[in-house]
């Protein structure tokens, strides 16, 4: 076991389309070969952005990381959710803890007290708050096609940065994330050979990665976590809330729904409201923590459905055509939310596939990887898959 970890996270890359398109990914098509593949990890409750980042640093749930949503409810309105929002120690903090070198480069969620190189994501404009590294030109993303080559170069200056930190710096954690997939799907997931463009890209990207690794002798150091966070599902409809339940505050997550309610009789109207759209309310509590369960309501979208705020839509009608084409978030269990995950490295078994596994394995296998003792993860009652 090295101690060290390299942790990229892949952007919306399910289970499904993994399995579709591995044989035109040849580096990772090849990870997999010699270490370790998870076919089908499962889905977080909510399977979003930030939720599923949060489940990968803590190794816990919502009810106890309190990310429930990208956006978390303050008691007037949504804002986005930050790292300080986590409720528990994030693996990078109780890493450096224990001595551990930590470098964070665009992964969402992590503070930066919490590591020694720090470059926040791009979505919080990540050029102006760099630390103790020079950071790469992030370019904001507005939609359309330039938008697509902006992320595949921010992509491409991600994985430049982690490679000047690996060559110079050796940390003990290294973790950034991928987004091209994500965000491609998004705009065109219903154009298939894109998809398949945007995986091939950062297949590519990658192998760049890996042949450095092994040209410079860090391969034999570094053990390598690729990790997906959740899936997507293509959307024919979207639903504008702010025209089906005017004056209640929301917040569209993908295929679910958070809505803020100050009593049952007025928790019924909206359910009633909604219900007409085919939108389902969701009773399972763990989508939300216990500070949060007499506050807010969760609804589920049907079938190729999505919630979408009245901002990406103009007029004043209760359905869209949607603007992102393809989503996640898609409710309980669902099938195109699982993800994928690939291990490998000196402490990786060799040539191991797990068709299914639980999303909590993924936090103790990293700890174990790095060599750390991590007690949420412990908590979760969830062992690692190695």
């Amino acid at each position: 076991m090295s101690g060290k970890l390299i942790l990229i996270l892949l952007d919306g890359v399910s289970a499904s389309l993994f399995e579709q398109y591995a044989h035109r990914l040849p580096h990772l098509q090849a990870l997999t070969e010699t270490g370790l593949l998870i076919q089908r990890l499962g889905a977080d409750a909510n399977a979003n952005s930030m939720p599923a980042r949060a489940g990968i640093l803590t190794g816990v749930d919502a009810t106890q990381h309190g990310i429930y949503a990208n956006n978390l409810w303050n008691g007037q309105y949504f804002p986005p959710a930050q790292a300080s929002d986590v409720r528990v120690p994030t693996l990078a903090r109780v890493a450096r803890a224990q001595n551990k070198r930590v470098a964070s480069v665009g992964f969402g969620l992590v503070s930066a007290d919490d590591c020694d190189w720090y470059l926040s994501p791009w979505w919080e404009d990540g050029c102006q708050r760099a630390k103790a590294l020079s950071a790469p030109g992030l370019h904001s993303l507005s939609g359309g096609s330039e938008s697509l080559t902006r992320i595949a170069a921010n992509d491409h200056q991600l994985l430049q940065q982690g490679w000047q930190l690996l060559k110079h710096q050796r940390p003990d954690l290294l973790m950034l994330e991928l987004n091209s997939p994500d965000y491609c799907q998004h705009l065109l997931g219903n154009e298939r050979e894109l998809v398949a463009w945007s995986l091939e890209l950062v297949d590519a990207q990658l192998g760049c990665l890996l042949s450095r690794l092994q040209e410079s002798g860090l391969a034999s150091e570094y053990n390598l976590a690729i990790v997906s966070d959740h899936g997507h599902a293509l959307v024919e409809t979207a639903l504008v809330p702010e025209h089906i339940i005017p004056g209640v505050k929301t917040h569209c997550d993908g295929g679910l729904l958070f809505v803020a309610c100050n009593n049952p009789a007025e928790l019924d109207s909206i359910d009633t409201r909604l219900s007409a759209y085919g939108v389902t309310r969701l009773d399972n509590p763990a989508y939300l923590p216990a500070t949060h369960l007499e506050q807010l309501a969760v609804f589920v979208a049907p079938k190729n459905t999505s919630f979408e705020p009245a901002a990406k839509h103009a007029g004043n009608a209760p359905t869209a055509r949607p603007k992102y084409v393809s989503t996640h978030g898609m409710g309980p269990a669902h099938p195109d939310d699982e993800r994928i995950a690939i291990f490998s490295g000196p402490g990786v078994p060799e040539r191991q596939i797990i068709s299914r596994a639980n999303s909590l394995t993924v936090t103790p296998t990293l700890a174990q990887l790095l060599g750390i003792t991590y007690e949420y993860a412990e908590k979760s009652h969830v062992d690692a898959v190695l």
